[in-house]
């Protein structure tokens, strides 16, 4: 029968990858998604930062020129330009209590943020300000706040005393020094705010990368683990689909040749039976009837003999294996009943040795083999010995079974020894002999994973030797 094909890989192996293969993508699209998430928050609030910048020295500007011009023109760009520092102060201290997103929203607005950033930028304070690059930006941020203050009571100072014209050059420059000490501050912690969040966003680019790489190499490891295995897959499905060829050409052959010979073997002795029948039908000595069907008996015995082992030919080959305990005492015991009738054989003496009885093995096969073994021996017993015997033994070697059945018959000739097992070989014709019983007791044994040897010489007998798996029950 032939072979099923068997995938040389597991599915909890394609599984594995396959699952390996999904994480892999799906982390690389979280942790993409997530890195630039962070890094469009770091970008708003780099960008906030600029227009943060660019508004307050514009405001100081604005300021300073209005200290020297009273210029009330001058005072209104300034309160516009301040309304931005303002909003980010806002922002912040909205951030640290926890206030409302509209809060929070509403100072980043008057920052001169862009609405669409609000949410990551909120995001990211929320769940990364007790990281250190987060503490760090924080810091400069909040010691920025004291200054926007003290450059709002500044202006007001300057504003009130312009507004009253109580304002001599010394008062003038003391006020122009203390707005450039401010603007130089802020200035200051602007630097060390943008720094950080641009160091923070080069550093998880530089982390992105790396993760990307990660992952990309994690996922092509996997396909390509995956292209190995699918190539074994193939290569190892295409060796078995040429060892089923080759066995599907050797089983037609086979088939071809036991049809042509089971046709002959069968019409052969129907015609000699129907020859028989019309003699018997015409003769009119009694005796010489009787011989006549003896004659028919013999050549229907010979026909049911070839029959059944047609049908334990085809019973090992269709049957699947069952494998149970069976005692081979029993089994010798049976197989010798059955061939105790048989021509000649109450002559021969035959003996069992069975030191090893437990054998877990396929009950149906195993007398196949018993029985075809003790009626070869049998038939091809020699007539000359006035002993005659069969000896059946059994022994466990190395966790196999060893089953030897020996006898003192004919013998066969060294050059048949690699014959004897080919379907329809026959060494001479014997009667009962169908060429079949040692090649079924060939492919039984293989079929029940073990081999099978014969030693013998020439009119000193024959011993076939078994080795069989099964001595000791296989635990799963």
């Amino acid at each position: 029968m032939l072979k099923k094909i068997a995938y040389p890989y597991t599915k909890r192996k394609t599984t594995g990858l396959f699952v390996l293969v999904i994480f892999a993508s799906l982390s690389l699209i979280v942790v993409n998604f997530y890195t630039l998430r962070i890094t469009s928050a770091i970008r708003a609030y780099i960008s906030g930062e600029s227009e943060y910048s660019k508004s307050q020295k514009d405001a100081f500007l604005h300021l300073s020129n209005y200290t020297r011009s009273w210029d009330e023109n001058y005072w209104a760009l300034f309160v516009k330009e301040m309304a931005v520092p303002r909003g980010d102060h806002l922002a912040r201290v909205a951030l640290a209590l926890n206030s409302t997103d509209e809060s929070i929203k509403k100072g980043f607005l008057m920052g001169g943020n862009n609405p669409v950033d609000f949410d990551d930028m909120i995001w990211l304070y929320k769940k990364f300000h007790t990281l250190s690059f987060m503490q760090k930006a924080i810091k400069a941020w909040e010691e920025a706040g004291p200054l926007i203050n003290e450059a709002d009571s500044l202006s007001s100072q300057i504003h009130a005393q312009i507004e009253k014209s109580n304002f001599t050059p010394a008062l003038q420059q003391a006020y122009l020094n203390s707005i450039n000490i401010i603007t130089a501050e802020l200035s200051k912690k602007e630097r060390i705010f943008a720094n950080v969040l641009g160091n923070t966003a080069r550093t998880i680019n530089n982390y992105l990368f790396w993760i990307n790489v990660f992952c990309i190499v994690l996922i092509l490891g996997s396909l390509v683990s995956y292209a190995i295995i699918m190539i074994n897959r193939l290569s190892k499905v295409a060796d078995e689909l040429e060892r089923n060829n080759i066995e599907l050409t050797n089983l037609n052959r086979e088939l071809d040749t036991f049809v042509y010979s089971a046709s002959h073997d069968l019409r052969s002795p129907i015609a000699s039976l129907r020859g028989l029948i019309d003699v018997t039908i015409n003769e009119e000595d009694p005796d010489v009837t009787i011989s006549y069907l003896e004659l028919m008996n013999n050549i229907t015995e010979s026909l049911d003999f070839f029959i059944i082992q047609i049908l334990d030919f085809f019973k090992n080959k269709r049957t699947t294996i069952n494998t149970e305990k069976l005692s081979l005492q029993k089994l010798a015991d049976d197989a010798i009943t059955l061939v105790r009738f048989m021509p000649v054989a109450c002559n021969i003496n035959i003996t069992k040795e069975i030191n090893a009885d437990v054998l877990y093995s396929d009950e149906l096969r195993m007398k196949m083999i018993l029985n075809n073994l003790l009626s070869n021996a049998i038939k091809y017993n020699d007539p000359h010995k006035e002993k005659r015997y069969i000896k059946i033994r059994t022994k466990n070697v190395d966790n196999r079974c060893i089953i030897e059945v020996e006898d003192n018959g004919i013998g066969i000739k060294k050059e048949h020894h690699q014959h004897i097992f080919d379907m329809f070989f026959a060494m001479k014709k014997t009667k009962g002999s169908t060429g079949l019983g040692l090649y079924i007791v060939k492919e039984t044994v293989q079929k029940l994973h073990g081999d099978i040897k014969v030693v013998s010489e020439i009119n000193a007998g024959s011993t076939f030797i078994i080795s069989l798996p099964g001595a000791q029950q296989h635990q799963n």
